[in-house]
């Protein structure tokens, strides 16, 4: 079992995306919700595959944004899985902070979690997934979303990365997930957005709701898979010295199956190109043993 924490700095150096992508419907407790899929080249021939579900931040963007930046539609041509993009209700996702950007009345209320679960469900009847295979990452608001999920629907998922977030504030202490659950967070020491030792969620003077440090947030993991306290610690080549920062991995072992719990730290300065976000992330999924921990 493995809980890969990476922290990162503020800005993360993200490839542009290759190919198409479908826009499809899926209807949910009475409304219509749409995503983007990606399917790689040789889909009709193979028997299995994973599914990697990526979660857009929040803000005016959707699955189409986050798809364009990450670069994961590349990967999986090269590695054989399926990548789709939900899109949250006005470019948001209810990940428990309850004040967003949201301006509609009681949107609030609105199942993301549902959703979420329900769409891979979906997918794993219709689409060939692994059900042992089923990844989640996000940025930010699409990142907290990926938290909440690893909270409340931890059996339907292998693994979860979230980037740019921590454990929202008003969900932290109801976070029982009933399974140990890997889990790999990139965050920055200097995000102004996401507060690294925890705090109100800003852009600009607007308060977005409060999330708890990230030290928290990673204790709250390694606790909850019994990973030894005490970690191996490894500083990454400063591939670019003209970033002003540089990558720190602490990896922390499972007590049980003695599986690596990296946790990676990108300090000082304003953006770190010394790692491909998307692949790092990919390798950490891929490495990963199907089904329970």
């Amino acid at each position: 079992m493995v809980v890969i924490i990476y922290l990162l700095l503020t800005v993360l150096s993200l490839p542009k995306e290759k190919g198409d992508l479908e826009l499809h419907s899926f209807r949910h407790n009475g409304i219509e919700r749409t995503y983007y899929l990606h399917l790689p080249p040789k889909f009709n021939e193979l028997k299995s595959v994973p599914l990697v579900m990526i979660l857009h931040g929040g803000g005016r963007g959707d699955g189409r944004n986050i798809a364009r930046t990450f670069g994961f539609d590349e990967i999986a041509d090269r590695e054989g899985f399926i990548t789709v993009y939900p899109n949250g209700i006005e470019s948001q996702w209810n990940d428990g902070r309850g004040k967003t950007y949201r301006k509609r009345k009681g949107i609030e209320a609105i199942d993301d979690v549902g959703f979420l679960s329900a769409l891979i469900d979906f997918f794993i009847e219709s689409y060939k997934v692994n059900p042992g295979r089923v990844f989640v990452t996000g940025a930010s608001n699409g990142g907290m979303m990926a938290l909440r999920l690893g909270c409340e629907i931890t059996s339907k998922l292998t693994a979860i990365a979230p980037v740019i977030a921590n454990i929202p504030k008003k969900i932290a202490d109801k976070c029982k997930p009933d399974s140990p659950l890997p889990v790999l967070i990139m965050n920055g020491t200097e995000d102004p957005l996401v507060p690294w030792k925890g705090g109100h969620v800003k852009f600009w003077w607007i308060e977005l709701g409060e999330v708890i440090s990230t030290e928290n947030s990673v204790r709250f993991w390694v606790e909850h898979n019994k990973c030894f306290e005490n970690p191996v610690t490894e500083t990454l080549p400063d591939v670019d010295d003209e970033d002003d920062s540089y990558v720190k991995v602490v990896t922390y072992k499972n007590k049980e199956n003695n599986v690596d719990v990296p946790d990676v730290r990108f300090l000082l300065g304003n953006k770190n190109n010394d790692i491909n976000a998307a692949e790092v992330i990919w390798d950490f999924f891929k490495n990963l043993p199907p089904g329970d921990f």
